[in-house]
């Protein structure tokens, strides 16, 4: 009996893991430029933009906030021109 409830919590486990991994919102740091600020004020602001457990970014933006992480998509790599040096 113990060995078919262990298979369960680790199959319950397992499909956590996995859920959590795949979530399709990146983390985001938010940064608010011009002073310093404590985690109380960037908690009463975060709190003040979340509406139905969703954060509204537009109204964080508008308290002065940006995002820290990246919005672009990462830049390709540059060609390698070779380690040789200029011809002349």
């Amino acid at each position: 009996m113990s060995a078919v409830i262990g298979r369960w919590c680790l199959a319950l486990l397992a499909a956590s893991c996995i859920l959590v991994g795949c979530s399709s919102q990146p983390d985001r740091q938010w940064y608010k430029p011009g002073g310093n600020y404590t985690v109380q004020e960037f908690a009463r602001d975060r709190d003040a933009c979340t509406k139905d457990k969703v954060l509204d970014e537009q109204c964080l933006k508008q308290r002065g906030w940006f995002p820290l992480t990246g919005d672009r998509k990462p830049e390709p790599p540059k060609p390698d021109t070779g380690s040789r040096g200029p011809r002349y």
